[in-house]
């Protein structure tokens, strides 16, 4: 039998009851997703959504998803594909260590422990940089750009304009490797030695380049490659 409604499932499958007598970590992924979404489509159950959903989706990539390829389920209109972002966006804010402006970051822990939760979850690679001051307190947090470093040609003039801009007294560099190992390549040594070259000719020091792998982090310091 074709179930339309979450409510034609037995009281022990249904997730919100199943939610209330056992704990959302008792839950499937599709059951937490399933009340989210709270309701299906003409012929499937909000469950069933959740689980067609999950089967297409790791949920590495629906935790990045859009609001237009989410409607491309049906049953999931603007509303529940907002809610869905909001969902995930609120995880990652959770788990992230909130560094604010004129915190300092004493130690390469913290440095990952703030820059990992997000990075991690991106399916493109991204160039970061942590502005510090002489103190190592965080000025800002820039996305110098988007794309693999064997593909986008770096310059440092570009660096150094927006460490000027910061009054940066020294940097955190750090980008991802989505998917993959974080051991460097070629081109992420050749366009550090290449930065923390120009960078120096204005006197602001590269405290670490970061990598960030889908499961493991690696840093330049560390390493010796600095």
């Amino acid at each position: 039998m074709v179930r339309y409604s979450i409510t034609d499932l037995p009281p022990d499958d249904r997730p919100r009851e199943r939610l209330k007598q056992y704990g959302p970590k008792y839950l499937s992924n599709s059951e937490l997703l399933a009340i989210i979404i709270r309701s299906g489509t003409t012929g499937k159950n909000a469950l069933e959504l959740s689980q067609e959903i999950l089967t297409e989706l790791s949920l590495d990539k629906l935790s990045n998803s859009t609001i237009s390829q989410l409607n491309d389920y049906k049953g999931i209109g603007e509303v529940k594909a907002s809610q869905i972002m909001a969902v995930f966006e609120l995880a990652k804010r959770f788990s992230r260590r909130e560094i604010t402006p004129g915190e300092q970051i004493f130690s390469l822990n913290e440095a990952i422990e703030y820059l990992n939760p997000e990075m991690r979850q991106l399916e493109r690679e991204e160039f970061r940089m942590l502005h510090l001051n002489n103190a190592n307190e965080l000025i800002n947090e820039e996305t110098i750009f988007k794309g693999s470093l064997d593909q986008v040609q770096i310059t440092p003039r570009e660096i150094i304009k927006s460490c000027l801009k910061n009054n940066t007294g020294a940097v955190i560099l750090s980008h991802n490797h989505p998917g993959g190992s974080p051991e460097p390549s070629d081109a992420d040594l050749r366009v550090t030695e290449k930065v923390k070259a120009g960078l120096e000719t204005v006197g602001v020091s590269v405290v670490d380049h970061i990598i960030v792998g889908k499961y493991d982090d690696l840093s330049f310091n560390k390493e010796g490659y600095l």
